[in-house]
């Protein structure tokens, strides 16, 4: 292969594929520039829209692979083909990149491992009441599984911290990075505009396609057995029970009236207007709005700050808008602002540093290897300060050893405020801490880990509806063999039922939801504002300056 063919190669790379799709939507290639000039300059010299549309065709041709309708057997075999998980497949197209120092590939395989927890923990919730809420107590609850950090692998509420810490270093480490390079402000605010703009499409145009798939479900009836049951028996579950959205009377084209309601209440009502929605259609997707809202809140802040001294925002700026914001009791959107002080952190850790020379002493060389070693054990410690925040228990934090003490310095506030402000200082100090240790960001790039990353999205959008149909059922046709007294033999079918059954379909589902929905509404969202973006007359763009032609 040439290198032109190599560099080419590259940019036709699907968003999916990349490193973080938060970050790719503040990015363009060179090849969609090229398409967007071509085609808006022949529509504004007249020329006639079929030739233009021959054009297009052909340069799409290019790009992907068209299946030939008229053979049937081959549309059905690329079907097939295409359902086979991407790890599976022998056509697969994965790619996964040796970790370097100062990447921050890292960031996807850490949101992979936390959606997964927030995946076991859904299961998990409904099966055992308030059982997981409780921290490790020798007297009250001494099974291991609630010790600290343990009790992390089925948390949820924890995860979604982490979550949000991920999406603030994701959105602002490019804008960052701009900052950095005299005279860019042009490109800054031109990136800052171009993530305002495709954010709402690249967030909501994934869960319009979940929310089709919830209502048809409600429509073909696969949550009526279930509904049903419990209407008989309230407590047919001791756990969290999740609402089903309404189901029409009219049939299936009156349920795709509700759908649109109820997206309509979901996707702009209550992220812009702030209207109260209950998300029928799915609880967990309580998350998106507040990433939305989040992520224009850190835009304008970004926007606001960008002039300042480096040192100022960071080391003042920042904390003052996260003191001000938890002191407020709004724990979301300080999580956004700590990501942004983590990707501040790290691009200046992204400088290369002087090597030592040669013929430096061995006293200066023990002092270098010295300070590396302490600056490891501290950020080490502080990581699993980091995971013990994040384990404050859901419930009776305030009768915990080590919690208790936690509790006692917010003593006027309620156990939610508490539980919440430590959640989120743990995410935050979790992230902070692992800028500093490379050996921990190089066992997150390990492929299993980036492979779950990639599908975090779609895993978080799909395995809701799975639980509360295949899950349900086959727990309930399971513990109907024993007496509801016997905890084991129920807890052993909750945990066979999702490693048999609920996990596999989950994973099979995300991973084809992530290349048939996410990854095409992702490139659909650059395509769009290629579409509509803005073309300066005498204008033209070099090394980050706006420089008039």
């Amino acid at each position: 292969m040439t290198g032109s063919e190599g560099s080419s190669a590259s940019r036709l790379e699907v968003a999916g594929r990349r490193y973080s799709q938060d970050t790719l939507l503040d990015s363009d290639s060179d090849f969609d520039a090229q398409l967007t000039e071509k085609y808006s300059s022949n529509l504004l010299s007249g020329s006639s829209t079929p030739q233009w549309a021959e054009v297009t065709y052909n340069e799409v041709r290019k790009r992907i692979r068209i299946p030939y309708f008229s053979n049937p057997l081959k549309l059905l075999k690329s079907a097939l083909y295409f359902l086979i998980p991407s790890y599976l497949a022998s056509h697969t197209s994965l790619e996964f990149k040796k970790y370097k120092p100062g990447s921050t590939e890292w960031l996807d395989g850490l949101r992979g491992i936390a959606a997964f927890f927030v995946f076991v923990y859904h299961h998990v919730v409904a099966y055992t009441g308030e059982e997981h809420d409780f921290a490790w107590d020798p007297k009250r609850h001494p099974h291991w599984l609630h010790l600290p950090i343990l009790r992390l692998f089925y948390s949820g509420t924890p995860m979604v911290k982490i979550f949000f810490v991920i999406s603030g270093f994701a959105l602002t480490y490019k804008p960052v990075k701009l900052m950095r390079k005299p005279g860019s402000q042009g490109a800054l605010m031109k990136t800052l505009a171009s993530s305002i703009f495709r954010r709402w499409q690249r967030l909501f145009l994934p869960c319009a396609a979940v929310f089709f798939m919830v209502h048809c479900l409600r429509a073909w009836g696969a949550f009526d057995w279930f509904e049903v049951r419990h209407l008989k028996n309230a407590k047919i579950l001791p756990g969290d029970i999740e609402r089903y959205p309404a189901k029409s009377p009219d049939g299936f084209w009156g349920q795709m009236g509700i759908m649109v309601t109820e997206f309509w209440l979901f996707s702009v009502r209550n992220p812009i207007l702030h209207a109260k929605y209950e998300f029928d259609a799915d609880k967990h997707m309580w998350t998106i709005p507040t990433e939305y809202m989040g992520s224009m809140a850190l835009f304008l802040l970004v926007a606001m700050v960008a002039h300042i001294r480096r040192s100022f925002r960071v080391y003042v700026v920042l904390p003052a808008c996260y003191i001000f914001w938890t002191y407020y009791a709004k724990y979301d959107y300080p999580l956004f602002i700590c990501g942004y002080f983590c990707a501040e952190i790290h691009a200046a850790m992204d400088i290369p540093s002087l090597l030592p020379s040669v013929n430096e002493d061995s006293i200066k060389k023990q002092t270098r290897s010295f300070k590396k070693t302490g600056k490891t054990i501290f950020f080490s410690f502080m990581f699993f300060v980091g995971l013990w925040l994040l384990s404050f228990p859901t419930r009776d934090g305030d009768k915990t050893w080590g919690y208790m003490t936690l509790c006692q310095l917010m003593n006027p506030s309620g156990y939610f405020t508490k539980r919440a402000t430590y959640h989120s200082l743990g995410a935050c100090v979790l992230v902070w801490a692992l800028l500093y240790l490379p050996r921990l960001q190089s066992y997150l790039t390990l492929p299993l880990f980036q492979y779950l990353g990639r599908i975090s999205f779609s895993l978080y959008l799909m395995h809701g509806m799975v639980i509360r149909t295949l899950g349900h059922r086959l727990v309930l046709e399971g513990w109907s063999h024993y007496e509801p007294g016997a905890y084991g033999s129920r807890m052993f079918i909750v945990v066979a039922v999702f490693l048999f059954a609920v996990f596999p379909l989950v994973m099979w589902m995300s991973d084809v939801f992530w290349r048939l929905v996410e990854a095409p509404c992702t490139n659909f969202v650059r395509w769009s504002e290629q579409l509509v973006v803005a073309k300066e007359d005498g204008v033209k763009e070099q090394a980050g300056q706006i420089k008039s032609a």
